[in-house]
């Protein structure tokens, strides 16, 4: 999976746009909606970003997949609050967790990360950060690596063929990722030191198409929602 979303990311046509622009159209309007206590700035987000991901032509199954994990995080969480504040604040709820979802999957699947963390690299107090982030990418795809191979093992095996089984091997499977996790970071760290790490990771350049027009066009959306917040509609 996040292999996929990174090589969606990389040949993306929206992958050549400034990063600027993109995460202030997703980014912004989870800031802004989190203030919104009424559904209709909510849906009118959801509704722009569905257009805009099919102007992308991003696959809308991966898009779902974020809404889905969101959503059922948010559904999960917000569950004991329908009792002390009703249906309609739940809604809410819900409306955001969608919104947010599917904001980050427009940035997650039009922005490589190396080209946040180009930008980010720039700046002195954000290039170690950058550099811990840059590893943990690495990291990650070396553990869902070992996932995948885990998980099918169990499956050829029959290993989740019930309740019972499935608790018990997914348990094992936690376990043993745990493990190499802490294996696997030692073996990153000594590849680091053995390549002459000097205390930062270079960044390829790359020239982005800033566009005036796209960037005040974002900034009036993100005015749009505020104005609708605010105005209480």
């Amino acid at each position: 999976m996040l292999r996929l979303i990174i090589a969606l990311s990389k040949t993306s046509k929206l992958s050549i746009i400034h990063p600027l622009e993109k995460a202030l159209l997703a980014l912004g309007p989870i800031v802004i909606c989190g203030f919104a206590n009424n559904p209709i700035p909510l849906i009118i987000n959801i509704l722009v970003f569905i257009l805009i991901h099919m102007i992308s032509k991003n696959p809308m199954k991966i898009v779902v997949k974020f809404i889905f994990a969101t959503t059922l995080f948010a559904l999960l969480s917000s569950i004991t609050f329908v009792f002390d504040y009703g249906i309609i604040y739940c809604s809410v709820i819900l409306l955001k967790s969608i919104s947010g979802g599917i904001g980050l999957a427009f940035i997650a699947l039009t922005t490589p990360i190396d080209d946040i963390l180009y930008f980010g690299s720039k700046n002195d107090g954000l290039r170690d950060v950058c550099d811990i982030a840059k590893s943990m990418e690495r990291f990650l795809i070396l553990i869902e690596d070992e996932y995948i191979v885990m998980n099918k093992s169990i499956k050829s095996r029959s290993g989740f063929n019930t309740f019972s089984l499935k608790v018990k091997n997914i348990g094992k499977m936690a376990g043993l990722l745990f493990i190499n996790t802490m294996r696997r970071w030692t073996e990153i760290r000594d590849g680091i030191n053995s390549r002459c790490y000097r205390g930062y990771m270079p960044y390829m350049e790359k020239k982005f198409d800033f566009s005036l027009k796209r960037f005040s066009c974002v900034l009036i959306y993100n005015f749009i929602l505020i104005c609708l917040i605010v105005c209480k509609i």
